[in-house]
């Protein structure tokens, strides 16, 4: 799939807190690049093309979580952090499904397996919408948590109602690379 990473040091606000608008403006926008690319991008086997052509996973994901969660005093194996985290990957992964969502609704239609995967799709977006309740909220702001949940209601919603236009939207891929390019 075509990868891209989103800075999350780039939304946090000058309070220290994290920007939970503009970062669901930015995942929006990058799936929407992302899906323009699928059928423009060259791929290396011939299999390969026809796979990101007829499925057109996508790989959205961040890099940076360490220094955020230094930001906020954090550390990575605490329920504190583990709930942050879990945060932002829900609003992440909810917002890229729901943005797949429209862009089937209003550019082409789901996938090409979409039909035959449905149900089992639905399922497992549906199960990710209810694992969204299992995040501790009490560790999370408010407009986090919130966003979260509201995420994953819009992609289940307008999965149900449109299909998906991609079969993968995210990926948490390592980025030690590209964390230099970053700062």
């Amino acid at each position: 799939c075509n990868l891209s990473s989103i800075n999350l040091m780039k939304f946090v606000r000058e309070d220290g807190e994290l920007d939970v608008a503009a970062f669901k403006a930015a995942c929006r926008t990058m799936i929407t690049a992302q899906e323009i690319i699928v059928p423009n991008s060259s791929y290396p086997t011939k299999s390969i093309e026809k796979n990101s052509h007829d499925y057109r996973p996508l790989g959205l994901g961040y890099a940076n979580l360490g220094a955020l969660l230094m930001s906020r005093g954090l550390p990575y194996d605490s329920d504190e952090g583990r709930a942050y985290a879990g945060a932002i990957t829900a609003v992440m992964t909810g917002e890229a499904y729901a943005q797949s969502a429209r862009i089937a609704r209003d550019h082409g239609g789901p996938f090409a397996g979409y039909e035959k995967n449905r149900e089992p799709f639905l399922r497992v977006m549906r199960k990710h919408r209810d694992a969204v309740a299992e995040i501790q909220a009490k560790h999370v702001p408010g407009d986090l948590s919130a966003a979260a949940r509201q995420a994953w209601d819009e992609a289940v919603e307008l999965g149900e109602d449109f299909g998906f236009r991609n079969a993968q939207a995210t990926v948490l891929a390592p980025t030690g690379t590209i964390g230099f390019m970053m700062d």
